[in-house]
C-alpha cells in the first residue's frame, strides 16, 4: 500500500467519524484510524 493512499484512509476515517452520529460507528472508525495510523508510521519509521 502506498504511503500516500494510507493518508488518504486515515482522513477519510477521520472525517467520516466526524459525521456519523451513531456512537458504535465512531469508535469503529476512531480504532481504524488509530490502526492505519500506527502502520504509518511503522512504515515511515521502519
Amino acid at each position: 500500500m502506498k504511503t500516500s493512499y494510507l493518508f488518504g484512509a486515515i482522513l477519510l476515517c477521520s472525517i467520516a467519524g466526524a459525521l456519523v452520529g451513531a456512537r458504535a460507528t465512531k469508535t469503529v472508525l476512531l480504532v481504524v484510524t488509530g490502526v492505519l495510523s500506527a502502520y504509518g508510521l511503522f512504515r515511515i519509521l521502519g
